[in-house]
């Protein structure tokens, strides 16, 4: 990777492969952090762009800067200004320069590089993450279509592989059970048991399937009105279960009781009730939540979780499936943008200019007839000399090296000095 020989593009970075969760967490930055962060960064001159993307599982620092070195100064710097050991963090983090940099991006933002493979919030996240640097005025032309490209990446392998197609999670699967047994899941009741972590990660997700009657049931009425509160949806007490049952149409149990809060008996009388309409139960329990029996009653469908286990991993190795083929779309993508990168050397494009202003010269010249063309043809290439000059020495005496780049990506364009040579 040439471009721009004073310029280096890299990554710093403390992720799920390699941080201890502790250390994780002292790098994991808000929304308002990054700002900061991204200002202090400006504010000390040790890069002359950077883009900052940081999740739950990653905190990366995307840079452009001066050296060899730079690496090594943001370690410092994160270090300073988080409070963290600089050897813990040089142990525990990762580095990547030029196009390995690129390729990390573009794998973030494909989902190849996720705990759970495909995962589809880090696409947003990325795409905040730009949102973010633009604001902050950190992020210019390389950053800009370095994540632009990684982007379009992360949608392409989205939309024409199914590495996201087939849920991971518990949760998730079970939305999509039930969506299939009843075919219109935002119409249906959804009666949760338990506010805990997994409860309430189920109700998001229904709410995401467009659920918008959750009812929440849970010991402690404080923590159930919490989760309903961001799902919109209602909280009733434990021991009204039973006779909730038959306006539910969606059961799902995540408390853990030591004895099943829904029993054949109950079903039996709920379904009575419902004139035989259908119920589904997803028992996400351990000990179980929902009485194994409740399956023999007729119309009644009974997930557990060893039925979920099963669907996760089959739907892992769906996803393992379509690697190669995101592999594929990452490497034409990650071409196109070292590609372009590659030509931001400003001697090969003084060259290419000089190059495409002589043959706008021998151009206009070849029209005149041959004694006058021998005549003007000092003057034509004096000029073309004076117009090559001043950018020349303005490009060369350039010391930030993004103002370098933005500059000769104008010239480039303005002088289409990417066209192939058929001008396609």
């Amino acid at each position: 990777m040439n471009a721009a020989n004073d310029a280096r593009l890299f990554v710093v970075g403390w992720d799920f492969r390699g941080a201890a969760e502790a250390v994780r967490a002292r790098v994991a930055l808000s929304a308002e952090e990054v700002r900061e962060g991204l200002r202090k960064l400006a504010g000390v001159g040790l890069v002359a762009e950077s883009v900052i993307v940081s999740t739950c599982h990653r905190s990366e620092f995307y840079s452009l800067a001066q050296g060899d070195h730079a690496g090594g100064d943001l370690t410092q710097f994160v270090s300073e200004w988080r409070g963290l050991d600089r050897a813990v963090l040089e142990s525990s983090g990762f580095r990547r320069f030029g196009g390995e940099a690129a390729r990390h991006l573009f794998r973030v933002a494909a989902g190849l590089d996720s705990m759970a493979l495909g995962e589809s919030e880090v696409l947003g996240q990325v795409r905040q993450a730009l949102s973010i640097a633009r604001e902050t005025g950190t992020s210019r032309v390389v950053l800009h279509r370095l994540f632009e490209s990684a982007m379009r990446t992360g949608k392409r392998v989205r939309t024409e592989t199914e590495i996201a197609a087939h849920p991971l999670s518990i949760a998730s699967i079970g939305v999509e059970l039930a969506d299939k047994v009843f075919g219109d899941l935002a119409r249906r009741t959804i009666l949760v048991l338990g506010a805990g972590e997994t409860g309430a990660l189920f109700a998001r997700h229904a709410l995401e399937a467009g659920v918008r009657d959750l009812r929440i049931a849970n010991r402690s009425v404080e923590r159930a009105e919490e989760v309903a509160r961001g799902v919109g949806g209602r909280v009733l007490p434990l021991d009204s279960v039973p006779a909730e049952l038959s306006s539910a149409d969606v059961v799902v149990g995540t408390t853990a009781s030591p004895r099943p809060l829904v029993t054949r008996k109950d079903v039996e009388a709920a379904m009575r009730q419902r004139r035989g309409r259908p119920m589904f139960f997803l028992d996400l329990a351990m000990p179980r939540d929902i009485d194994p029996e409740v399956r023999d009653v007729y119309n009644v469908f009974l997930y557990d979780l060893d039925g979920l286990e099963e669907v996760a991993a089959e739907n892992r190795r769906r996803r393992v499936r379509e690697v190669p083929r995101a592999e594929s779309i990452l490497e034409e993508e990650l071409g196109r943008f070292l590609s372009w990168f590659g030509n931001l050397s400003v001697v090969p494009t003084l060259t290419d200019l000089k190059r495409r202003l002589e043959e706008l010269r021998d151009g206009e010249l070849a029209r005149l007839p041959a004694e006058e063309r021998e005549r003007l043809r000092p003057l034509a290439e004096s000029m073309v000399a004076k117009l090559l000059h001043e950018p020349m020495r303005r490009l060369k005496s350039e010391e930030d090296p993004s103002r370098k780049l933005e500059r000769v990506e104008a010239i480039r364009h303005l002088f289409d000095l990417d066209r192939r040579p058929d001008g396609e």
